[in-house]
């Protein structure tokens, strides 16, 4: 019983730290120019390295950290479903495995492993597509992270997630 309570309390610790990560961090919400979606974005530890005007790419890197958080928004030529988009998607080359997928009528959600070189850490990625009713037009989120950064960076991932939004 008392080796139960000591993992329990530990369990509580870490959620309780790893959300804390969370809420320490400066947050700001983003809407691309065009007014096509927005999210929240952790802007402390976050800097934009890619932001073509009308693009419809954006692209942040961690401050003395490797994630990457890539937010797309663009034509969906070929009208694919969220279905089929995810299938293609989950078959591109640098993926090397899937852990996590769901899905609904216009939002699809992928999770898994990036394929890497070496001996570097196993990179997790993570992304969300947003679509249109139409199935015009979608948006989309990945972020990729070391295994290593798992706790750190899962609770950042997650509030990302659940702001992104079409507009």
């Amino acid at each position: 019983m008392r080796q139960f309570l000591r993992g329990f309390v530990a369990l509580i610790l870490a959620s309780i730290l790893s959300h804390g990560v969370a809420a320490a961090e400066e947050w700001r919400s983003y809407t691309d120019p065009q007014q096509r979606f927005a999210l929240d974005l952790p802007i402390t530890s976050f800097d934009v390295t890619h932001d073509a005007p009308g693009s419809g790419h954006l692209t942040l890197s961690e401050i003395g950290g490797t994630a990457i958080i890539d937010i797309f928004f663009g034509n969906n030529l070929k009208r694919l479903s969220p279905a089929a988009f995810a299938d293609r998607l989950s078959h591109a080359g640098l993926v090397k495995d899937i852990t996590y997928r769901t899905r609904g009528r216009t939002w699809f959600v992928l999770s898994g492993h990036y394929r890497q070189t070496g001996d570097e850490p196993p990179l997790i990625y993570y992304a969300k597509y947003l679509f249109t009713a139409d199935l015009e037009q979608l948006g989309g989120f990945e972020i990729s992270y070391s295994v290593d950064e798992k706790q750190r960076l899962d609770p950042i991932v997650e509030r990302i997630e659940d702001s992104f939004r079409l507009l």
